[in-house]
């Protein structure tokens, strides 16, 4: 039996540097021109390569992060071994024999900063930094930052030396940066000058602030450049375009012969100054007679260069002029450009600038510093805020604030800064809470910037100023809408004596144009909205030109029309797909446009709306808006508007069952029933008769529902979605009844009607009440897998409601059959999902009581009777009686509790419970074991 060897040891994996970290990249000069003229060569050539720099990177300590084609990024604890590793690469490459492809001479740049490493990359200033350093260097050259040469003095390989090769300007266009060449005896010493700013033709100004974030934006429009010879940059302003056409300006400096020159246009007052602008720019002289234009395509004609123009927007059209004959004349000058409209010239490519990204609305309480940092406008507001605060620190605790903030200033770049600067003054949730004032906090931008870029508000001002009347009184009517528009949107609300609706058109076009509103393709309708900067000042204008009130009614009057039409439409074809759609969108439109009419006492038309949304406030989890609102609106309707009475009583009476709230509901019900029939409406008394046979349902008045559901079935002429609402009553019906296989076989049914209809809700409902039929059967183990089903869609999707109720029955089901890790998952991801907008909601007193029975099997019975006090006042509150689910799970629980408690202790324990505020019994059932 031969022996067995012992394994060899394994190295350990070095975690990667973290903190302060010296970055050393690298890559081959001249690699391109090889690989075209022999492919195979150079292909082992650079095998070669690949291990000489692995080897040394590995030898020193160094991790080698990422590499792209021939270029290596390597990261270091100890900036020494960083400078070790690159000497070592470079007299090891100059040992091996490249004959074959001509040699090869590698490039080198060191620099030491902290970064940000995500998923074995790094990100930030520090890498951007030594990027842009290699790029200013030669082959066989290894160059180093300052803080890297302060860094390695007295640690320097031996005989190496650091020469100093000055100041010199890279292409990030920020600070200066003071640069040394590393010397050693066997290695080359002599270079061309650095390809430093200063040592290449341009007049790009030095910016007085890092550039952050935009690497997509400016690969894109490099892109655009090398294709096209006209590319102009749109967007609003504050958007970035200056700033970003000088970053791509500086990338494109090498392929440039003659340079690269920035005109800048927003301090010109007349067209007619543009030749001599930009003739100064270049440091041409223009002869005094003849056309300027003329003139200057002349001096221009075999120059090799690109023309950045910026700031086009207050004098288009003779911008326009002056490119367009440059372009004509002149076939190697390319022109990139910035302006808040097109500047309309043959050839012309337009690239519409994005706001800086930021987290997605929701994530605020879940956001920390790891995940915040990602987004390119939280990023720049923490450079600027460090700036401006050097104590300032982005935290878990004021990453959702500025994630807020962020979001609130739609990534607007110098929005974003000047929030920043505050602060000095204010922590990031105060500036946030202040934010509805922006035009006041968002104030003292730098001296050195133009005046209109000293405030938001200065900037706005600007555009605001270069629009035609016209364009004036629909942009102020526009700030009405709170979450954007269709253009049938815009025509109701916009249009009027003064705007008719081919001048209105007109304008909206030229609104887009000039970036003050956005164009946002949806599906087969394009969405128009204004930046919730623009649109709070657009709202500023309409209160002073007076128009508040008429733009307010035309809201108010367009949200009746569209989701009353949308009414009908459902009601002919019962698919809700539309509705919901449609309802989801405008949300937020629809709130202020029944508060404002609350407000302004215009209660039939603001109740005449909320009636159009029935109880679909329960698809997003808001029930308890829903009745807030119905509640409202029902208290101040007329005695005589029996219809809406009626309408708006159904609604509630639904929110109020699913609530828990059976006793009101009953009450609020018959009223309905009592106003339909006076209104005389067939539709909504076939509507109230529903809800009151299901409030009777629950309230197991089973004759008294039997004889609602019947006279709702005889109205004649019923609409395709009561007829399937019945059919869903008489389910229902059976089931609670006890008749559970007339039920399921009646939800099978049902199942197959949404399905037919296209009601992707409605057959999920079905299928969610099938599963508790199913748990009632006694086959859990079928409404374990049901529920399964449904939830990727739920999660998927907008009906929260639905989601949660599901999430609840969920734990209830697989505590039934002793899966306690899967019924405290699902028990705590509903609770969690309505915990911070209504945490006394009877679905969480479900999750909760879930939980209890987890806890209980666990052993923790003391948690869990303190839960169950809790969980049993609520209910009371609620007038809610448990049905099955919660039946079973109660029963249960109620044992284990007997028999692990001494009967004092536990009546102790459930009094705590009971005397539980929503938001500390809800942190209790989510507390850790």
């Amino acid at each position: 039996m031969s022996a067995i060897p012992d394994p060899e040891p394994v190295a350990p994996v070095r975690p990667l540097p973290s903190g302060t970290v010296s970055f050393a990249f690298t890559d081959i000069e001249g690699s391109t021109a090889r690989w075209e003229r022999d492919r195979a060569a150079m292909q082992a050539a650079v095998r070669r390569h690949d291990e000489v720099m692995r080897a040394a990177i590995s030898e020193h300590g160094g991790h080698v992060f990422k590499t792209i084609g021939d270029a290596f990024c390597a990261a270091f604890s100890r900036p020494e071994d960083a400078v070790a590793a690159m000497l070592a690469a470079q007299r090891s490459l100059s040992a091996e024999d490249f004959s074959a492809v001509d040699g090869i001479r590698v490039r080198a740049a060191i620099h030491t900063g902290t970064a940000d490493e995500r998923d074995g990359d790094y990100f930030g200033p520090a890498v951007n930094r030594v990027a842009r350093l290699l790029a200013i260097g030669h082959g066989g050259q290894v160059l180093l930052s300052r803080v890297t040469s302060d860094l390695t003095q007295g640690s320097l390989p031996p005989q190496a030396m650091l020469r100093d090769l000055g100041e010199h300007r890279l292409k990030d266009l920020a600070r200066p940066e003071y640069v040394h060449q590393l010397h050693a005896p066997d290695l080359a010493a002599d270079f061309p000058p650095l390809r430093s700013l200063e040592t290449l033709p341009n007049n790009l100004p030095l910016p007085v602030t890092s550039f952050v974030g935009r690497e997509k934006e400016i690969a894109e429009i490099t892109a655009l450049i090398s294709a096209h010879r006209l590319v102009t940059l749109v967007g609003s302003g504050g958007i970035g375009k200056t700033r970003t056409s000088l970053q791509v300006a500086a990338n494109l400096l090498d392929g440039s012969g003659d340079g690269v020159w920035f005109i800048e246009l927003a301090p010109l007052a007349s067209g007619d100054y543009i030749p001599s602008t930009v003739a100064q720019a270049l440091g041409v002289t223009l002869p005094v007679e003849g056309d300027p234009i003329e003139n200057l395509a002349r001096a221009l004609k075999g120059k090799h260069a690109l023309l950045v123009f910026d700031n086009c927007e207050h004098m288009v059209d003779p911008a326009a002029r002056v490119i367009s004959t440059i372009l004509s004349a002149c076939p190697k000058v390319k022109i990139l450009a910035s302006s808040r409209q097109a500047l309309g010239v043959r050839g012309e490519e337009t690239y519409r600038m994005p706001s800086l990204d930021f987290p997605p609305e929701g994530d605020d309480g879940r956001i920390d510093v790891n995940q915040a940092i990602r987004s390119t406008a939280i990023a720049l507001f923490v450079e600027r805020a460090l700036s401006a605060d050097k104590k300032f620190r982005l935290t878990d605790k004021n990453a959702p604030a500025i994630a807020d903030i962020c979001r609130r200033l739609d990534g607007i770049p110098l929005a974003l800064e000047l929030a920043a600067a505050r602060v000095k003054v204010l922590s990031p949730r105060q500036l946030r809470d202040r934010l509805d004032e922006r035009f006041r906090v968002l104030t003292g931008g730098s001296r050195d910037v133009l005046p209109r870029q000293q405030t938001l508000r200065a900037l706005i001002d600007w555009s605001y100023d270069l629009l035609d009347n016209r364009e004036r009184v629909l942009f102020r009517r526009l700030g009405i809408f709170v979450n954007g528009f269709t253009y049938e949107g815009a025509v109701a609300v916009g249009s009027g004596e003064d705007l008719d609706e081919f001048e209105l058109f007109d304008a909206l076009s030229s609104l887009v144009d000039k970036s003050l509103v956005l164009a946002e393709p949806q599906a087969d309708v394009v969405r128009y909205r204004l930046l919730e900067s623009t649109r709070a000042y657009a709202a500023e204008k309409l209160d002073e030109a007076g128009e508040r009130e008429f733009a307010a009614a035309s809201h108010l009057g367009y949200l009746r029309g569209r989701f009353s039409e949308l009414r009908a439409q459902l009601e002919r074809t019962a698919r809700p797909s539309d509705f919901r759609t449609a309802l989801s969108t405008e949300l937020e439109d629809l709130r202020f446009a029944m508060d404002g009419a609350f407000a302004r006492s215009a209660i039939i038309e603001g109740a005449d709306l909320l009636s159009c949304l029935g109880a679909y406030w329960t698809n997003f989890g808001l029930d308890a808006e829903g009745i807030r609102r119905c509640d409202q609106y029902l208290a101040a309707l007329p005695t005589d508007q029996t219809l809406l009475l009626a309408r708006l009583s159904s609604s509630l009476t639904f929110l109020l069952t699913e609530g828990g709230q059976r006793s009101r509901a009953l009450e609020i019900a018959t009223e309905a029933v009592a106003n339909a029939r006076i209104s005389g409406d067939a539709v909504a008394l076939m509507e109230a008769l529903r809800m009151l046979g299901a409030v009777h349902q629950k309230l197991r008045r089973f004759d008294d529902a039997e004889a609602a559901i019947a006279e709702a079935e005889a109205i004649p002429g019923a609409p395709a979605i009561f007829r399937v609402r019945l059919l869903g009553s008489r389910a229902h019906f059976s089931a609670v009844r006890g008749d559970l296989r007339t039920a399921a076989r009646v939800y099978e049914q049902l199942r197959k009607e949404f399905r037919a209809l296209g009601d992707l809700r409605g057959e999920m409902v079905t299928a969610a009440n099938l599963a508790e039929n199913e748990h009632r059967l006694g086959h859990t183990q079928r409404a374990i897998e049901i529920a399964h089903e449904l939830l990727p869609a739920l999660r998927s999707g907008k009906d929260k409601g639905l989601l949660i109720s599901t999430l609840a029955n969920l734990a209830g089901y697989l505590a039934a059959t002793d899966d306690l890790s899967g019924a405290l998952t699902a028990a705590r991801e509903a609770i969690t999902l309505l915990a911070t907008q209504e945490p006394g909601h009877v679905q969480i007193g479900i999750g909760i009581e879930h939980l209890a029975l987890v806890h209980a099997l666990r052993g923790d019975v003391e948690r869990s009777a303190t839960e169950e006090g809790y969980v049993d006042a609520a209910f009371r509150r609620h007038g809610y009686e448990r049905e099955n689910t919660e039946t079973t799970t109660c029963n249960r629980l109620t044992a284990l509790l007997r028999e692990g408690l001494a009967p004092r202790e536990l009546d102790r324990l459930l009094a705590e419970g009971a005397a539980l505020t929503p938001e500390a019994a809800v942190a209790l059932a989510l507390q850790e074991p």
